[in-house]
């Protein structure tokens, strides 16, 4: 018991703020900042485990004076990602930071610059899937729906993505939205279709054909989409090569 208190308040310590104010964010730093000092991958989920009970304590016994005295409620920040049950089977996922993210993108980008033929245009594709996912957000299963048609540059400042394949809420169905082409994507998408994707050679598939294309022909003669899984295995072959500590857990 001794320990997990002294895990409680080393999180509030490092959050700087009361219970009821920490974050996911707090804790994928804290859970950083111990993996930094040493602390293993079984060590590290003992912690998030011991954040997640003490919370799952609080709520259930506090939670209410808490909310009348501050107006929040308590809301343990120990998600999706950490939670307990993961922790056996897949360890504590921590989050890259800010600036291993953009080491893995820049030592992507310079090695396309690199790289030539057939292996360049398959390489390219997994860039700017990667690229899609990392500056708007996008799913891997909307990214894999996109056609060459769903880019309107001339829409809004920045140009817009017309995602069609969207999540929907409770089985509500394919949820369809206008994406602005933030964060540089508008010059991205510019490269890609200008420069890239006309090598794919679709002939008349036009604005129908997949954004990404796949390395082998559809029944119909031109490219079919790239699957999730493909797009999966380049981002995580890129991550092996340029972000190899994070790739290992």
């Amino acid at each position: 018991m001794g320990q997990q208190r002294a895990w409680w308040g080393g999180l509030l310590a490092f959050a700087r703020g009361p219970v009821w104010e920490v974050e996911p964010g707090d804790v994928d730093g804290w859970l950083a900042a111990a993996r930094d000092r040493g602390a293993g991958t079984v060590t590290r989920g003992q912690m998030a485990q011991a954040v997640y009970r003490f919370y799952a304590f609080v709520e259930a016994r506090h939670g209410r004076w808490v909310r009348e005295v501050t107006g929040r409620p308590v809301q343990g920040p120990v998600d999706e990602f950490n939670r307990p049950r993961r922790l056996a089977r897949v360890g504590v996922r921590i989050p890259p930071s800010a600036g291993e993210v953009e080491a893995l993108f820049g030592g992507w980008r310079a090695w396309l610059s690199r790289t030539s033929g057939r292996g360049f245009l398959v390489a390219a594709r997994d860039y700017v899937a990667g690229s899609l996912w990392r500056r708007v957000g996008l799913r891997i299963n909307e990214t894999v729906c996109l056609e060459v048609g769903d880019w309107y540059p001339r829409k809004g400042a920045h140009g817009v993505l017309h995602v069609r394949c969207g999540k929907g809420a409770r089985g509500s169905g394919p949820w369809q939205r206008l994406v602005p082409a933030i964060a540089g994507v508008d010059r991205l998408l510019a490269w890609w279709l200008a420069e890239v994707r006309p090598q794919f050679d679709d002939g008349p598939a036009g604005g129908r054909a997949a954004l990404l294309p796949s390395r082998r022909r559809a029944p119909g003669g031109g490219w079919g989409a790239a699957c999730a899984v493909t797009l999966r295995q380049g981002l995580a072959g890129a991550v092996a090569r340029w972000l190899p500590a994070w790739s290992a857990g």
